[in-house]
């Protein structure tokens, strides 16, 4: 296994037992041929590149990473069945059946932010997550196991919740608290006053990233290693760039999930601002 990830530049990896995670949607244990017997094989895959965008989300600006997975999982497939044809397995990534920042957690793969997010040593918390769900072993996998007795947390030093756009993090701040601002980018209809103007002041027209900016593990983070995440970046979308883009092209992308609809209403948003300041 040590020289596959190699090859794929995935760096941080390593092996749970099931029993030790938290099963979410055992349905899809039950699905895929699996049991609580079997073990999870967590990855991070970084995905911050030396390009920053200027209006969205670093995880929207570049290309949707369950693309990449389906790639991965086609080539961790092939590996394996070569090595062990009864081997039973299954990558999941976001639809998964267990709780993956816990288990990333338990595996050693890095502590849990007070925004929830799993931060990593190395990259802080820009990365996706995705595990191989097994019956092979960590001695099959050649994978050390590695369980903690509770998950980590961050250091609360409280930046991110001083620094969110819409408080939505601080119980004990009495100013008042609205959804969070990435929340609001991705709702359906006409946004409110308030929600355009918190979208305007921050400039971020899909997701957020302030509290994953002002962490302190952020700021030496290193960028990702992995090709996928460094090409076909979106450093600004306007609307004719959205308006350019092929269904094909649209689909590629993290948040065509939502439709065109809502994400032109942001990007007309954002351009009327420009417009203003302009004239």
């Amino acid at each position: 296994m040590k020289d596959f990830f190699e090859k794929e530049n995935i760096e941080l990896y390593a092996y749970v037992p099931l029993k030790e995670c938290k099963i979410i949607k055992k349905y899809l244990l039950d699905k895929n041929g699996l049991d609580e017997g079997c073990g999870a094989l967590m990855m991070l895959l970084p995905y911050r590149s030396e390009v920053s965008p200027v209006n969205l989300s670093v995880y929207a600006s570049v290309r949707d990473y369950h693309k990449y997975v389906e790639g991965l999982a086609e080539r961790l497939g092939n590996y394996i069945s070569n090595r062990y044809p009864n081997a039973r397995y299954k990558l999941f990534a976001d639809h998964s059946p267990i709780d993956e920042v816990h288990a990333a957690c338990i595996s050693g793969l890095g502590f849990i932010g007070r925004n929830g997010l799993l931060i990593n040593e190395k990259y802080s918390s820009f990365v996706f997550l995705c595990e191989l769900i097994t019956d092979l072993t960590e001695k099959e996998l050649c994978i050390p196991q590695y369980v903690e007795k509770e998950p980590r947390m961050c250091m609360n030093c409280g930046e991110c919740a001083r620094k969110c756009p819409s408080n939505c993090m601080d119980e004990s701040d009495p100013r008042p608290k609205t959804e969070c601002l990435s929340a609001i980018t991705q709702k359906k209809g006409q946004l409110g006053d308030s929600e355009i103007k918190m979208m305007l002041d921050n400039g971020c027209i899909w997701g957020c990233d302030v509290c994953q900016n002002v962490c302190p593990y952020t700021k030496n983070a290193d960028k990702t290693p992995i090709s996928y995440f460094k090409e076909g970046i979106i450093t600004e979308l306007t609307t004719a760039t959205l308006d350019s883009m092929s269904e094909e092209e649209f689909i590629s992308r993290p948040f065509s999930w939502r439709g065109r609809d809502v994400i032109r209403r942001n990007t007309e948003i954002y351009g009327n601002r420009k417009a203003e300041k302009k004239s």
